[in-house]
């Protein structure tokens, strides 16, 4: 009855964010709340429901045994969750969805050296990847090239578990992500099979860019970038939308299923799911909510690392771990073996103001929502070409807050969003406002 009770709570959560997203969500299946719903139904409905029957497949359950943290954990998660989907409603307005994609579509279609940013991406994908392999002193013509890359994602910098994860160098990735939503948005917009094709030779790349970070949440944000694209500039989600989308999804989980086999574990993807701390994890609300004591809260500490992430680990060895998950595994849960555990954005809250960062879901709520609007509005399209920011930096930014840590993701995203500014000042043109009305004026004047 306890379990039954949790699972009824868990799917209560998944089942509000899908209907506010279909209701609300300004793009259909990737919206914010869209994005709540797939992580809530993966971290939280499935793990408690498969725990039900196999309870051994509990991460949490490897380090504590505390009668009732389960139930704890589940109605803190719960009450983060909700309280997102009241901030995401309360920021709701009314907002003009056709003229927004109108004028995606006016930027979207005057890409200009196609050539150039093709060729570009191969570059700086291949520089990229150099450069990793000379800072993990790897030969490209290495055998287990691939293993090595997804089973040490990261290099021992000092004693206490803190490495360094390259992310600086793999910054450089976003040249080729942001390539691949160019050319499929010029292709889309102009129905332009030669645009679509060297978008999907792109894709291709892009898995290869995933292979070599060994990250499968690389694969999920290539699913989520070609998704959002598209629907962004108006796309129709019929039965052909809807197959490639499905094909897509199950290519995405044939490559996870491989790169779980080169991280050399025999228990295959479902368990690497619902046996890890994973998506909008249960397991990291429950321990936070049994270890983490008042004297030991951070009270918003960790909203701020990001200010001193900017420096180099090779610049300052001893720097410390930005991402909150390394504090979690090593200080609070007393495991002191590298690495880090994944301590979502409801953990990091409890672990800065108890029980009272549940608030802190209405606040990334009511931001979700505001940033989805600003990014997606018709000015912002015109002006800057805000929308292109919505897959390649918003999307991202609702995964760390869910999935992972706020600071860590900052730092990252910052650098990404220079790149991504200065490739727009290259081969997206700039429209002004009233040229764009005029050119709307004549459009309806020819037909």
């Amino acid at each position: 009855m306890e379990n039954l009770l949790i699972v009824s709570l868990a799917l209560v959560c998944t089942i509000i964010p899908f209907w506010m997203g279909g209701r609300y969500g300004m793009l259909r299946l990737v919206s914010p709340m869209h994005l709540l719903g797939y992580f809530c139904a993966f971290g939280f409905l499935v793990k408690v429901a498969v725990y039900g029957a196999k309870p051994e497949f509990a991460f949490y359950s490897r380090y504590i045994d505390t009668p009732g943290a389960m139930q704890t954990g589940a109605i803190y998660l719960a009450g983060f969750i909700l309280l997102m989907c009241l901030g995401y409603r309360c920021a709701v307005r009314p907002f003009d969805r056709g003229a927004a994609i109108q004028e995606a579509r006016i930027v979207a279609g005057g890409l200009v050296r196609q050539g150039w940013l093709f060729a570009g991406a191969f570059a700086v994908a291949g520089l990229t990847f150099a450069l990793l392999l000379q800072a993990r002193g790897i030969s490209p013509l290495s055998a287990d090239l691939l293993l090595v890359f997804n089973q040490d994602k990261q290099i021992n910098v000092n004693s206490d578990g803190v490495g360094a994860t390259l992310a600086g160098i793999k910054t450089l990735f976003v040249v080729p992500k942001f390539a691949f939503v160019l050319l499929l948005a010029q292709g889309v917009v102009q129905r332009a099979w030669w645009l679509l094709a060297q978008a999907f030779v792109l894709a291709i790349l892009l898995v290869c860019v995933a292979l070599i970070s060994g990250d499968r949440f690389e694969l999920f944000e290539l699913l989520v970038f070609g998704s959002a694209t598209y629907l962004m500039l108006g796309g129709q989600v019929g039965l052909r939308a809807l197959a490639g989308m499905l094909a897509a999804s199950a290519t995405v989980l044939l490559l996870s299923a491989y790169m779980t086999a080169l991280r050399g574990t025999d228990a295959g993807l479902v368990y690497q799911v619902v046996g890890s701390t994973y998506f909008l994890d249960i397991n990291a609300s429950i321990m936070v909510t049994d270890q983490v004591k008042p004297e030991s809260y951070l009270l918003g500490e960790t909203y701020g690392w990001w200010t001193f992430g900017w420096v180099p680990r090779a610049v300052w060895v001893d720097k410390p771990a930005i991402d909150l998950g390394v504090f979690l595994k090593r200080d609070v849960m007393q495991v002191t073996t590298g690495g880090a555990f994944n301590v979502t954005g409801p953990g990091e809250a409890f672990m800065n103001f108890g029980w009272a960062g549940a608030l802190v879901g209405f606040v990334l709520g009511w931001v979700y929502r505001r940033a989805e609007v600003s990014l997606l509005s018709a000015r912002a399209g015109l002006r800057y070409a805000g929308f292109y920011f919505y897959p390649l930096i918003f999307c991202p930014f609702v995964q760390a807050t869910l999935h992972s840590s706020f600071s860590g993701f900052i730092v990252g995203a910052s650098a990404q969003a220079v790149l991504i500014f200065a490739m727009i000042a290259v081969f997206v043109p700039r429209y002004q406002i009233r040229a764009a009305f005029r050119f709307r004026q004549r459009e309806v004047a020819h037909v």
